[in-house]
């Protein structure tokens, strides 16, 4: 079994790809979770590589800019005014 050629690819894409060669492909850094969407920008060990039956390959992937996935991005949200007589005042 050989490592498939996960880099450029789309995250989702990747990750298919890598379940249909038998490995499993795992974010590099194991405190930070994978992005919702994404591309593949490295993979270890690189493809090609012969690797047993669900081997683990390790990728790095930059995360879209669309805004999406975490709630982040898009407008930044405004507070409400506060009231211009709050209640309780003398």
């Amino acid at each position: 079994m050989q490592v498939p050629a996960l880099v450029g690819l789309e995250l989702a894409d990747a990750l298919e790809l890598a379940f249909a060669a038998r490995v499993v492909a795992v974010g590099a850094d194991p405190d930070e979770p994978l992005p919702v969407t994404g591309v593949v920008t490295a993979q270890r060990p690189p493809p090609g590589t012969a690797v047993a039956p669900a081997a683990t390959v390790l990728i790095a992937v930059e995360p879209d800019s669309g805004g999406g996935g975490g709630g982040g991005g898009g407008s930044p949200v405004t507070p409400p005014p506060a009231p211009l007589d709050p209640a309780g005042t003398k």
